[in-house]
């Protein structure tokens, strides 16, 4: 098979560097996928989050992004907090792959190993790297690379590595066998998995503000995550979508992904994920408003809590304040 020394080297590298799961499929035009999208977006689903609106035609198909990328390289960086950390620790209300460093950076630096490795093997070798910083689908690319399968919530699911995974892809014009090719039985185990999905809701039935409206799809105006990290005024549109519990959330939200029964294959996370625990597992309300911006954005600085920013924090603790405390 050609290139299959390559492949398996690729393979060998990302599970030294951490990955868990590594996989490559042809890059093509995603156009199911494409129609999916475009009807979430017409229905009004994306919200306010603008950038979710603009790029179609790089968005749904990567040789748009990259000048004769014929191939995606896909990688799952685990960020699951270990169990003897997970069992003894109260809930924070920041969602777990934002405990720690910001992945975008982590996970990138090891990409950018990676690519450095595949260049000996092609003069004119051209490759870009992403982790949700550019307009192409992970996901989708992660269930076209063997990786596992979408759940009702949305979110990718590894039959062998869980739920709780963050996405990393290369996109490259290195010709590289797809995963399904060098293994040949994986299709067939991944569509068995996902039938098991098929008789589970607890996902939907998760999410106190039924932002899962119905399985596979996500009204994002009514998500928590959005609220803590992308709408600017959160309270007023808690208020127009007649929405008045964060359910403890301050920061994302795992709800539809802590009941998942996929946990159970979840793989421990890098520690770099979760290098703020100590911090975050004693702020509270008051700790929060006393924080300055100035060391907000030092303790903070690589961390993803930056992207929601201090005053979004602090509106989600006070409307969770008065949730539990109708009288304040």
């Amino acid at each position: 098979m050609e290139n299959l020394h390559i492949y398996k080297e690729i393979e060998e590298l990302a599970h030294k560097l951490g990955f868990v799961d590594f996989g490559v499929a042809h890059s093509c035009e995603l156009t199911e996928e494409k129609a999916y999208y475009i009807k979430s977006m017409d229905s009004g689903y994306f919200a306010s989050m603008n950038y979710l609106y603009r790029n179609l035609d790089k968005r749904f198909n990567p040789s748009q992004l990259v000048e004769g990328g014929e191939t995606v390289l896909v990688f799952l960086a685990p960020y699951s907090l270990p169990k003897s950390i997970s069992d003894t620790i109260k809930p924070i209300g920041v969602a777990e792959y934002a405990l720690g460093a910001d992945y975008h950076k982590i996970i990138k630096d090891k990409l950018f190993t990676i690519m450095d490795h595949l260049k000996q093997y092609s003069s004119n070798f051209i490759a870009r790297a992403f982790t949700d910083s550019a307009p192409i689908l992970e996901r989708a690319w992660a269930v076209k690379a063997g990786l596992g399968f979408i759940g009702q919530n949305n979110f990718l699911i590894s039959p062998t590595s869980g739920i709780k995974n963050l996405i990393g892809v290369i996109v490259t014009n290195l010709s590289l066998p797809d995963k399904f090719l060098v293994y040949p039985t994986l299709k067939e185990s991944i569509s068995k998995a996902q039938k098991g999905c098929k008789t589970c809701n607890k996902c939907l039935q998760a999410c106190k503000n039924g932002s899962l409206i119905a399985p596979y799809t996500l009204d994002s105006r009514k998500c928590t995550s959005f609220l803590t990290i992308e709408c600017k005024e959160m309270e007023k549109h808690m208020q127009k979508e007649n929405i008045d519990n964060l359910n403890g959330w301050y920061y994302g939200c795992d709800s539809c992904m802590n009941v998942c029964p996929w946990n159970a294959k979840n793989k421990e996370g890098w520690s770099e994920f979760r290098s703020n625990l100590e911090i975050l597992s004693k702020a509270n309300i008051e700790w929060w408003s006393n924080l300055d911006d100035s060391n907000f954005n030092k303790i903070f600085k690589d961390s993803p809590l930056l992207r929601g920013g201090k005053s979004n924090i602090i509106a989600a603790l006070q409307a969770n304040t008065k949730k539990s405390n109708p009288s304040k």
